[in-house]
């Protein structure tokens, strides 16, 4: 039988223990197959030598003592009968489980709460079995058994844990091998034993179920409660004491519906929220009204659109309270809200559902009445669908506090949590120091119990500081010095490239009515050229200022190309056209976008008519705008001096060096549009402007298909060829954004080989490697140290641009480090964690970190350094904007932004739900940016510019 090649990063035991715990930080190692020697990139002592020594606190607490030679014995939990609302945590802390297990240590036994268990002791012949009766102490004498109250649990035992492999591994004594996986795993649910008792828990957070949520918005829907995100990881800190582990700790802002609220109430403020008609609905009028089933032509009646949008409730759990209740603590569960064409016209109500009551038909609301003295207020109300919890009035059902609000915020709940959620760097890590101080880990027996012992304060650790480049131009320099920002509309700054070709055929528009008349359009180009010719653009021409004639100024397709036509007869075929719109996430966006791109081929500039009708103190927006639109007719904005002495290119003429920067975005929760993949490739040797590749890339895959990196290639590399003589690269920058570490292995196995294969394929010069990923989604944070206000803190105690920290909070032997580049506007920084997992070139450690952090000042819309290398930045922009260009009727609805996010949430609130497509499956290509270019038939202008912006920055 032929053997079939197996890839790194592919499901392995390992990878399925790593993945039943999403609370778990593990190393890449741990994704790699059958273990062994790690593929990845190492440290071996490469540290920076450069830039100003410096020391930072990091919010992470150092592990100083675990005893690695406790026994652990790890078990199987099986409970039957199996269904998914098993209440585990009553049935573990049942007393049938307490004496079966009281002769084995059971204060010290630790459960996940699902099907996992550990125990410093072994049961006899290695199994339990033990029955568990939830009711027994409330059952009368001799009655009878209540169904769903009786359960079966076997703990079988598994596997034993050796904490010793995991010292082994955190000393580099020993390969990383599935026994580090359980020992990593069991230290995980070993910090969450005592504080899960306390709090309530998401994923890595704690929340004080005590403490009061701050209202988001008017505060009668969703709160906002601040928790600790508490996290083990792996830690480069054995020198300064730790053991290799550490305890990464964060604020965790989450939004929660609003609890002890009746339901009839949260409606009428959830509604409110969906739909501006909704607002001010009361329950003992209109509420019922928008409730009420609807009669269709065919004489069939369907609910309304608000009644769908109840459907967002389902899974809300609930008390029943009244006077005469019994058992108030009793908890149900929203399974739906009640509806069926035999109730209609007047709904499931209270009035209207009769059930069998002691023999005997009777209403809901008669039935409170009579057995509970209880009249209600609201009976024309639909029911809620308890399940076996049976029909219950919305009035006395009362939502249970600190229930997740797990749906994309609205514009304005976003913009409330933003203002929540934004701290400064003292405020944060005063938050973090007193939730960690309420976890009381030094007194959790359980980590007593297994020495496991904290700093008790922020770790401290070796940083750099950087040095800051100098910003050229042209003509002019910028020295940023650690302020973080520059300005071009101050002193005669021209851009280092102007625009390759001159704008002549080139005009403005507005949408809709947004702008009273012309004048404004006028002003605003007539400023745009007089700025752009300035910073060294050349365009001799002035823009055509156009009225798109009647219903076109509402669609987005007849309004461009009537632009355009107007232009092509007057001055040629279309360069680029402005386009005034009413607000920005303008609903005309994407059609405006996919017409300009990809049917007519033009460069396109949407304006906000608020920064158009604005005459004074613009200069520097209009500014701003002259470099992007300078990016799209080809120039650049400027160049940091290259890091190779006096090089006369970015990068040494006898090596150069293509860098490539990859991303992959995908849809929003519940759609099922694809992924799309994007490629961005230096296309000059300043390497300050990169050109782009896009097309769809199956559905929720973030590896790269191998035909999209074959085509990205074909199209990019001529382009880089072009912009370096024909020169073929020496070595190749890949720059990978948003994979996990789990996919480390696969972005080497896959994607890169599949771009050596390219090279062979096409009989190439072999290029050597170096690959690095960048990522944004984690918990560490910096915070400037004793004297940091004369060293790495700014005015805001945040860490200043070029801080790099290579100790503490990296891996104890891979090659990463974290590199603060950009200056934060609000909050606290975030810096970004790069991984060198492949480095065939052998890059000076110094060299590198300098061009990952100079060019973060060369971005070309920008007048202020990056957080990310601008290769990622670029590639996720144009990801982006690829969304516009997917194949589909306008009617399909949004596809990106929040416009798309809504589009998602709307619909899937009102059960009407996207098909369901498989991961994997193959998905339809985009629309091609410039169209398709027939072998006959088009004017040359024509197909010089549909060439062109194949070439250019489109997306930028």
């Amino acid at each position: 039988m032929a053997e079939t090649k197996q890839l790194r990063g592919q499901p392995t035991p390992t990878a399925d223990l790593a993945s039943s715990n999403t609370r778990m930080e593990l190393p890449p190692e741990a994704y790699v197959l059958g273990g062994g020697k790690s593929p990845f990139a190492l440290r071996n002592n490469k540290f920076n030598t450069e830039g100003t020594s410096d020391m930072v606190y990091v919010n992470q607490y150092r592990v100083k003592k675990v005893d690695f030679t406790k026994k652990v014995y790890q078990y199987d939990v099986t409970v039957s009968p199996d269904d998914r609302k098993l209440p585990m945590n009553k049935i573990l802390e049942s007393s049938e489980i307490k004496d079966a297990l009281s002769r084995y240590n059971y204060p010290t036994w630790i459960f996940d709460g699902r099907k996992m268990a550990w125990a410093p002791a072994l049961v006899d012949r290695g199994e339990c079995r033990v029955k568990v009766d939830l009711d027994k102490d409330r059952r009368p004498p001799g009655g009878s058994i209540k169904p769903g109250s009786v359960f079966h649990v076997t703990l079988r035992r598994t596997t034993e844990i050796d904490l010793s492999v995991l010292q082994g591994y955190l000393e580099s004594k020993v390969e990383f091998t599935n026994k580090v996986v359980e020992s990593l795993n069991f230290m995980d649910h070993l910090l969450r034993q005592g504080p899960s008792g306390k709090f309530s828990t998401i994923k890595r957070s704690f929340y004080d179920p005590d403490q009061k949520g701050r209202p988001l918005g008017d505060g009668r829907l969703i709160d906002v409660h601040k928790g600790l995100y508490a996290s083990i990881r792996l830690s480069h800190n054995l020198a300064q004491g730790g053991v290799g582990l550490a305890l990464n700790c964060d604020v965790a802002n989450t939004s929660f519906w609003v609890g002890n609220q009746s339901m009839d109430q949260l409606v009428c403020h959830f509604l409110a929220s969906c739909d501006g008609l909704f607002c001010n609905l009361d329950p003992a009028t209109t509420l019922g009204y928008h409730l009420r089933p609807v009669q269709r032509r065919d004489g069939q009646f369907q609910s309304t659109e608000a009644f769908k949008t109840l459907r967002k409730l389902r899974r809300l759990k609930f008390n029943v309270r009244h006077a005469n209740r019994k058992n108030p603590e009793k908890v149900f569960t929203v399974e739906d809200f009640m509806f069926g064409p035999e109730y209609c016209p007047e709904g499931c109500t209270a009035t209207n559902v009769n059930f069998d009551h002691e023999g005997k038909q009777t209403s809901v609301f008669d039935y409170y009445r009579k057995k509970y003295g209880v009249t209600l207020r609201y009976p024309k109300l639909p029911l809620i669908d308890a399940g076996k919890g049976g029909a219950v009035p919305m009035e006395l059902a009362f939502i249970l506090p600190m229930q997740r609000y797990m749906f994309k915020l609205s514009g304005k709940h976003t913009d409330a949590m933003i203002k929540i959620a934004v701290t400064k760097p003292a405020e944060r890590r005063r938050d973090i120091e007193q939730r960690v101080k309420g976890l009381d880990l030094q007194n959790d027996r359980h980590l007593r119990f297994y020495g496991v012992e904290f700093d008790a304060n922020f770790a401290q650790t070796k940083a750099k500081i950087l040095a800051p480049p100098i910003v050229n131009f042209k003509q002019g320099r910028q020295e940023p010095r650690f302020a973080g920002r520059w300005r071009l509309d101050q002193g005669n700054i021209r851009f280092w490239k102007p625009n390759q070709r001159p704008l002549v055929a080139w005009g403005i528009i507005a949408m809709d009515n947004c702008l009273p008349g012309p004048g404004a359009m006028t002003a605003f180009v007539n400023k745009f050229r007089t700025t752009f010719i300035r910073h060294g653009g050349s365009c001799p021409e002035p823009g055509m200022v156009l009225s798109v004639p009647g219903a076109s100024k509402a669609n987005g397709a007849e309004a461009v190309e009537f632009a355009h036509n107007q232009i092509r007869r007057a001055r040629g075929y279309t360069q680029l056209l402005f386009i005034v719109v009413g607000f920005k996430n303008s609903p005309h966006y994407e059609r405006l976008k996919k017409n300009a791109d990809c049917r007519f081929g033009i460069l396109s500039q949407i304006v906000t008519h608020a920064n158009v009708g604005n005459d004074a103190g613009n200069s520097q927006y209009i500014s701003n705008v002259c470099m992007k639109v300078n990016a799209k007719l080809g120039g650049s904005t400027s160049r940091t001096a290259t890091p190779f002495g006096k090089s006369p290119t970015y990068f040494p003429p006898n090596r150069p060096t293509m860098q490539i920067g990859m991303d992959v975005s995908h849809a929003a929760p519940g759609a099922n549009s694809p992924s799309v993949a994007a490629m961005t490739m230096n296309c000059d040797a300043d390497a300050n402007r990169f050109a782009a590749a896009v097309e769809s890339n199956s559905y929720r895959m973030e590896t790269v298909h191998p035909a999209n990196l074959h085509m990205f290639l074909d199209l990019l590399y001529a382009v880089w060829c072009k912009g370096h003589n024909g020169a073929t690269p020496g070595h190749v920058m890949y720059f990978r954004d948003g994979v996990a570490e789990g996919q480390f292995a696969q972005v080497i196995d896959r994607e890169v080989d599949e771009m050596k294969r390219w090279f062979r394929s096409r009989k190439k010069a072999m290029p050597k490697f170096t690959v690095i990923v960048a990522t944004k989604r984690h918990h560490i944070r910096f915070f400037p140290g004793p004297d940091q206000r004369t060293k790495g803190g700014d005015q805001n105690l945040n860490p200043k641009p070029g801080l790099l920290v290579e100790h503490e909070v990296t891996h104890p032997f891979m090659w990463d480090f974290y590199l603060n580049s950009h200056k934060a506007i609000q909050g606290t920084a975030r810096p970004i964690h790069y991984y060198v997992i492949l480095d065939e070139m052998n890059c000076p450690v110094n060299d590198l970190q300098r061009i990952i952090y100079h060019q973060c000042y060369s971005y070309v819309r920008s007048t202020t350094p990056v957080s990310i290398h601008p290769a990622i930045y670029y590639a996720h922009l144009a990801c982006n904007r690829a969304r516009q260009h997917e194949n589909i009727s306008i009617y399909e609805g949004f596809r990106s932004g929040g416009k798309g996010h809504e589009f998602v949430r709307n619909r899937v609130s009102k059960g009407q739900e996207f098909e369901e497509i498989p991961q994997g499956t193959e998905a339809p290509t985009l629309l091609e940016v410039g169209g398709r270019i027939p072998p006959t038939g088009m004017a040359p202008d024509e197909i010089a510019q549909r060439e062109f912006i194949k070439e250019t920055m489109w997306y930028i």
